[in-house]
């Protein structure tokens, strides 16, 4: 689901794991870890663009879930700068259940928008 009001966008995207039986899991209580759905927040400040991404278990117990920041910026006419923050579960399935905490710089060639 999109939600867009001026330069502000906002995306809710739920899940649901299928079910798998124990012996064929390879991926065990991933919910857990990865959540139920992502929550993203996107917004434009001229060529500028800040997005935060929040994913959580919704548990009261054992609460886990990831935060990701992102910031792009112009370089030079189409090429853009990129920097992202991620701190939490998820990051990856390989290690979905492992926390990470990271920074990335990159080039993107064009924008989210």
């Amino acid at each position: 689901m999109l939600f867009n009001r001026g330069d502000t966008y906002l995306t809710l995207r739920p899940w649901f794991r299928i079910p798998e039986s124990r012996q064929d899991d390879d991926n065990p209580h991933m919910e857990r870890y990865y959540g139920y759905g992502e929550l993203q927040l996107l917004q434009k400040i001229g060529d500028h663009t800040l997005t935060l991404m929040l994913r959580n278990n919704l548990r009261t117990s054992g609460n886990k879930g990831a935060v990701q920041l992102d910031w792009s910026f112009p370089l030079h006419k189409k090429l853009k700068g990129y920097i992202q923050y991620f701190n939490g579960y998820g990051e990856s399935l390989v290690d979905y259940n492992h926390p990470t905490n990271r920074i990335g710089i990159g080039v993107m060639l064009t924008d989210w928008l």
